[in-house]
């Protein structure tokens, strides 16, 4: 049996409010925001609604949503912080 991967852990700043956090690289970024008491708009969780829809200044990440955001806002540095899981370290515009 081999041991599971170790977690690798990525910062999360957010420029408006002046907060850094962290977030495992398996964690939503939404979850590890509203875990570090960050106050962000939300609602279904899933990537549908549309509603915590953030500038990403810097940073890749894995985004699964479910058609709340359409690819033009992708296209605009627009992400879903509901679905999407850090890939590196992340600026976001909040």
């Amino acid at each position: 049996m081999t041991a599971p991967p170790e977690q690798q852990v990525y910062t999360i700043t957010y420029t408006v409010s002046g907060r850094t956090i962290t977030c495992p690289s398996g964690t939503f970024v939404l979850e590890a925001a509203l875990a570090a008491g960050l106050k962000l708009p939300f609602n279904c969780r899933q990537g549908i609604c549309g509603t915590c829809k953030s500038k990403l200044l810097s940073g890749e990440y894995d985004m699964q949503h479910q058609g709340g955001i359409r690819p033009r806002d992708i296209a605009n540095g627009m992400f879903l912080p509901c679905c999407s899981k850090p890939l590196s370290d992340l600026v976001i515009e909040k």
